[in-house]
């Protein structure tokens, strides 16, 4: 247990410990597992295809916000007075770069040796500097390990938070919701509008139903992302102070699966983060407070889904390597019947998770032990709860835990 005290009322007393919360981490990265693999593992049955492709987009959409949120929300939560700015900076570029090199050499060599495609060195080194989500051309956003476009956001992210942080602290406890609120709005309605307005919407792409500036601006775009990871900061500070959480845990949750099933009949301008930025938002602090107020274990809080969950950097990182080269080598790239694609589907989950164990086991813990613990003579620095981005992702590197376990 650790205690912070609010700018104008007594301390409070929270768990570093959010186990639902890093649990939430890994179901989330498996929805965009699910997502992706719809280019991947195909269904000779158009009925099936439909319905599997409208059961998981929305969660492809929908996790990236989760994760910027959670972001914002954990490394508030876990913040201390008297925590270095350097240190936290040193500790945020270990938690990312390792994985994401090892996965980018991974990627690399894999392109080259077993797709016999061309090795780009521009788009390489925007990928492994992880500036490439600022750049409007898709075809360097996404190049090589794609998901890592995310960490590019996070960077930003990380940079902005000391300074972000010092202006949600100073807002009276009694005004952080009405903020709250606001950014809300900004995200669900302002941002969405002048996109609509604004952007140039010719040539939209298939199935994303927005032109290419479109689908930058609103998915990819650091500065527009930002938002949810600030909204993420301001729920930290609300449930830290003490403010009322207007739905439990349940209760969010249901309005999750509401505004996920209704998401697709919104606009594509609405799609991907607006219709589901409010239920998310509502979502990570009843968690949080269902966490610091529960007596008997669930099962998001038992012990095998938060080992899942401190896996879900790594297998946001590994997941679509295991799809492209999977499909590749078992052939799901063609259509086959649906136990055929269920089978596979399973199959290629299982070694996404095996792969991230290693990756976890090898690189990240080893990594987070020898560079990303505490330096002698400093402060300790309190554990800490599972990103991707990361997210996990998703994101995306805010989806595993420091080495010691806990909130991160």
């Amino acid at each position: 247990m650790t205690s912070s005290t609010p700018p104008d009322g007594p301390a409070v007393t929270h768990p570093t410990m959010l186990p639902s919360l890093t649990s939430l981490r890994f179901v989330v990265a498996a929805m965009i597992f699910s997502f992706h693999a719809t280019g991947y593992v195909l269904f000779t049955s158009p009925g099936f295809s439909g319905k599997y492709l409208g059961l998981v987009t929305m969660g492809g959409w929908a996790g990236m916000s989760f994760f910027f949120m959670l972001s914002g929300f954990v490394l508030t939560w876990v913040w201390r007075e008297g925590d270095r700015t350097t240190t936290f900076w040193r500790r945020r570029l270990v938690r990312v770069f390792p994985n994401h090199l090892v996965m980018f050499a991974v990627t690399a060599i894999g392109m080259v040796t077993v797709l016999g495609l061309a090795f780009d060195g521009r788009r390489a080194l925007a990928n492994v500097l992880l500036i490439q989500a600022w750049f409007p051309q898709l075809d360097v956003r996404i190049a090589y390990n794609s998901p890592s476009w995310s960490l590019s956001a996070e960077l930003l992210f990380y940079l902005c938070f000391p300074a972000l942080l010092a202006l949600v602290r100073r807002i009276r406890p009694e005004r952080l919701w009405a903020w709250a609120i606001g950014v809300l709005a900004v995200i669900t309605l302002v941002v969405p509008f002048v996109v609509r307005l604004v952007v140039p919407s010719a040539n939209p792409m298939p199935f994303i139903e927005l032109s290419a500036e479109q689908f930058w601006i609103l998915f990819h775009f650091p500065p527009v992302r930002m938002l949810e990871f600030f909204v993420g900061m301001l729920l930290a500070r609300i449930v830290l102070t003490n403010r009322r959480v207007p739905l439990t845990f349940g209760g969010a949750m249901a309005l999750v699966v509401a505004a996920y099933g209704l998401g697709p009949l919104f606009p594509p301008e609405f799609r991907m983060v607006a219709v589901m930025a409010v239920p998310l938002a509502l979502l990570i602090p009843a968690g949080a407070v269902a966490d610091m107020r529960r007596t008997r274990p669930t099962l998001l809080s038992s012990k095998p889904m938060v080992y899942l969950g401190n896996l879900a950097y790594a297998f946001y990182l590994v997941h679509l390597q295991v799809l492209i080269f999977g499909s590749r080598w078992l052939g799901t790239d063609q259509p086959g019947s649906t136990p055929f694609g269920i089978a596979m589907l399973v199959l290629l989950f299982a070694v996404s998770v095996a792969l991230s164990w290693l990756l976890f086991t090898l690189v990240e813990q080893p990594m987070m032990r020898r560079f990303g613990s505490k330096r002698r003579g400093r402060r300790p620095i309190p554990p800490t709860v599972p990103a991707a981005s990361e997210p996990v992702t998703p994101t995306a590197a805010d989806a595993a835990p420091e080495p010691t376990g806990g909130v991160r």
